[in-house]
């Protein structure tokens, strides 16, 4: 068997993602009800955390595809289905159940879009059914596989024309978005284009094959270690300065900046260096807390209104922010161990070019 490829530092972004939107979902006191620290306003730290989601899968899937091009001199488009639903199916559909299950929400008009993954329809129209109303995300990822692996084999991992290709790709859809929001304003054909970022994904395909091909002066400017602290830190803290970015411009500079972050860990000797094993262990189950978080959010919040503590507030958001997110954790590593693995397993059975980066992708 080949070696694994392993690019150092993803599962730690995974991390630092899954716990951006976690927190800021508990912020915005999701469900209405758990109104934790002013409620219905939307912070940026949510979206910043999906952006860098989808940065890296743009990165590492490219990467992927262009390695299992390189070996096997084509892409095996079943294969690489076959691996995405083993992975991303079992869990989804198993929370979406148990999730409108216990919140009753079975009788919600839209569910087929969840079931179709087309959930971004419903979020961008704010009708989505709620404890599944993050699934927009899943959505756009299973999308955005639709095409990309096909042309990766239409142009055999060429990386110019594939540079080319992202590259036009990425103008094209960023043009039709502001075009709109110049135009018509936030209409709903603007905010589908919005939601629907595969722009920033094709800034991690296109920082992918620049790094694939180990491309001079995008190794040595992206990969110089204090750019990416800084655009690690940026991510990482996005919260006190991304609120003031336009926000038709907001996706795109925490894109790049994401770019730079994972640059900065995959390159070698960041100065934060997030290739350990509590940041390994987050990111490794960051897919489940992302899909089981809101449900964490819900139970726990009706349990922490039937105790009512009498605790300063202060101590009260810090007891919610902590068990919240431990609870989270601790349920995505039991279904990451005892649900996920045998999906996983046979995921690999399907694998061309294996990664030890996690078993996410």
């Amino acid at each position: 068997m080949s070696k694994s490829i392993h690019l150092p530092g993803l599962n730690g972004l995974r991390a630092i993602a899954a716990l951006s939107v976690l927190w800021g979902h508990l912020f915005q006191g999701i469900f209405g009800e758990w109104n934790v620290a002013g409620g219905g306003w939307t912070l940026p730290a949510v979206y910043d955390g999906v952006t860098l989601f989808f940065v890296i899968s743009g990165f590492l899937i490219t990467y992927l595809l262009l390695n299992e091009q390189r070996k096997s001199q084509t892409v095996s488009i079943g294969k690489f289905y076959m691996r995405r639903i083993l992975r991303i199916w079992p869990i989804y559909f198993l929370y979406l159940v148990i999730a409108l299950t216990v919140t009753g929400s079975w009788h919600e008009e839209g569910l087929w879009y969840y079931l179709v993954f087309t959930a971004n329809i419903p979020f961008i129209m704010s009708v989505g059914i709620l404890p599944i109303a993050h699934y927009w995300s899943i959505s756009v990822e299973e999308q955005y596989y639709l095409f990309w692996p096909w042309l990766v084999r239409l142009t055999r991992g060429r990386g110019r024309r594939l540079l080319w290709l992202a590259l036009g790709l990425c103008c094209g859809w960023l043009a039709m978005k502001y075009g709109l929001y110049l135009t018509c304003g936030t209409t709903l054909v603007y905010r589908f284009f919005a939601a629907t970022r595969f722009d920033c994904m094709m800034l991690g395909v296109m920082g992918a094959i620049l790094f694939y091909h180990r491309q001079p002066l995008f190794m040595r400017v992206l990969g110089n270690r204090w750019l990416g602290l800084v655009c690690l830190l940026a991510v990482g803290f996005s919260v006190p300065w991304a609120g003031y970015v336009p926000a038709p411009l907001r996706p795109q500079v925490l894109a790049l900046l994401s770019l730079g972050a994972i640059m900065g860990q995959v390159v070698g000797h960041p100065v934060i260096n997030l290739e350990n094993r509590i940041m390994d262990s987050i990111g490794k189950v960051s897919y489940g807390i992302y899909v089981i978080h809101p449900l964490m959010i819900y139970l726990l919040s009706a349990l922490w209104r039937s105790w009512n503590p009498d605790l300063p507030g202060a101590i009260s958001n810090i007891l919610i922010y902590c068990g919240v997110t431990l609870a989270a954790y601790a349920v995505a590593w039991v279904s990451y161990q005892y649900f996920e693995r045998p999906f996983l397993k046979l995921k690999n059975s399907f694998a061309v070019v294996q990664s030890s980066s996690s078993m996410k992708d």
